[in-house]
């Protein structure tokens, strides 16, 4: 590449005829500024596309970073999922085996509960019937009794009978009078 100096230093052989030296010097003059000119932005352009190089590299590390991240995070979401349905499941199960636990305890003391019940009227039956047959027994012995002190108030009014009328007998009682 031409540099800014070596069109500087550039003379050119003076020839019969040839272009107005002035005019050369100050056309090259020109266009030794301006080349200086491009030539330095044409080196910062080169130097700024090198550091945007390495920023895009830089950047290409952030975006592998970033999907390799991504793919964890993936990775990472889906164990964690497939660790929840499994919590899910074994809570669930466990849930299932407590209520059938709480079910099948419910109803042992229910069928306690209704055995009792079912004791307890089969023991107030027995009982009433027992109840019934003393009473039943009792009264027969009152009606016993009561017929026994009415046959002994009858031989007793028979025989106060048969002595008043054996009394009356003794003492003949005065009717005329």
């Amino acid at each position: 590449m031409l540099r800014p100096i070596d069109i500087h230093n550039l003379e050119f052989k003076q020839v019969f005829r040839g272009y107005s030296k002035e005019q050369v010097d100050d056309f090259l003059s020109k266009l030794v500024s301006e080349y200086e000119s491009l030539y330095h932005q044409n080196e910062e352009l080169r130097e700024r596309i090198e550091e945007l190089k390495k920023q895009a590299n830089r950047y290409d590390d952030v975006g592998d970073t970033l999907h390799e991240t991504k793919a964890y995070v993936k990775q990472s979401s889906a164990e964690i999922q497939e660790t929840a349905e499994q919590s899910a499941a074994r809570i669930i199960d466990e849930a299932k085996k407590e209520a059938e636990w709480i079910l099948e305890n419910a109803k042992q003391q229910m069928a306690n509960e209704i055995r009792q019940a079912q004791e307890a009227l089969a023991f107030r039956s027995r009982v009433r019937r027992q109840l019934e047959s003393q009473l039943k027994q009792l009264l027969e012995e009152v009606k016993d009794l009561a017929r026994e002190e009415d046959e002994s108030d009858q031989a007793l009014t028979r025989s106060s009978s048969g002595r008043v009328a054996a009394d009356h007998s003794a003492f003949p009682q005065d009717e005329e009078e």
